[in-house]
């Protein structure tokens, strides 16, 4: 009663037309933490990789099963907390926030919630992305965790169709099956909202402070000298994480499956986003 009462307190109260927010797109295992930390950096801003709720569990099978229409209501909970945070924030401050889930669950309710919303587009080396996805158990037994965090490339929501159902592809087809999908929400995403400002950054480029600095200047937000301390100090969450799963990945064999991916959809008729990170980095 009270989480309720409270969401209904929020909905009544003014919008601040003095915040900013930025949010990101990305698929996870992209690097939205180290962004979280650079944006945090700068003047007048509050950062947050994954601010509660996380929009996560029950929010994802939503998403999974129903179409976003028949879910909005319910899913303005995050819209609701975030307006309690942007109410302590001072005057022309910025939220921030670069959680995956973005683009899967809260996407809608927060462009219609909020003015002011401008987004980054993260995205890192495909190959790179499935070599840790596939570490860290992702898409199969060995974690338990993730369903709560990643949408099927089979979800009534999804931007693309999947080159075949979630029980006949092994966990490399569904991981890149995901990560497709995730481009192509995030076109879709640019398609269905043209107002929303988008900035496009590889979190490879991020680690050299010039292109922070642009990044910077693109979002108009002012760095500090901590935004040139923390330049190219990559946090990587999930580290520790790998080990325990034991499922190591080669970064030639998760290239040549993207390939095989890429075939697959093309004989099926499915147009991939040609916009996806596939070039190679050493």
């Amino acid at each position: 009663m009270r989480r309720t009462f409270g969401n209904v307190i929020s909905y009544f109260l003014p919008k601040r037309r003095d915040i900013r927010y930025i949010f990101s797109i990305n698929s996870g295992r992209a690097g939205s933490g180290y962004l979280a930390e650079l944006l945090g950096t700068a003047e007048r801003a509050t950062a947050f990789h994954e601010a509660e709720p996380t929009m996560t569990g029950a929010y994802l099978d939503m998403i999974n099963k129903r179409p976003y229409q028949e879910t909005f209501r319910l899913r303005r909970i995050k819209e609701h907390a975030i307006r309690k945070i942007s109410r302590t924030l001072p005057p022309g401050g910025i939220y921030c926030e670069t959680n995956h889930m973005f683009i899967k669950t809260f996407f809608d309710v927060i462009v219609r919630g909020f003015d002011n919303v401008e987004l980054v587009i993260l995205r890192r080396d495909l190959s790179h992305v499935l070599k840790s996805f596939i570490e860290l158990g992702y898409f199969s037994p060995k974690n338990t965790a993730w369903p709560d965090w990643m949408s099927s490339p089979n979800a009534v929501t999804a931007a693309l169709p999947c080159i075949g159902t979630d029980s006949v592809l092994d966990q490399y087809d569904l991981c890149v099956g995901y990560l497709f999908d995730i481009e192509a929400r995030t076109l879709r995403f640019q398609r269905e909202y043209p107002q929303v400002r988008t900035h496009e950054v590889r979190i490879e480029d991020l680690s050299n402070y010039a292109n922070v600095e642009a990044l910077f200047s693109a979002l108009r937000i002012v760095p500090t000298s901590a935004t040139r301390e923390l330049t190219g100090q990559r946090i990587n969450a999930r580290s520790k994480s790998k080990k325990g799963y034991d499922n190591p990945a080669d970064l030639s064999y998760c290239r040549d499956r993207i390939v095989r991916y890429q075939k697959l959809a093309s004989e099926k008729g499915i147009v991939l986003p040609a916009t996806a990170a596939l070039s190679s980095i050493p």
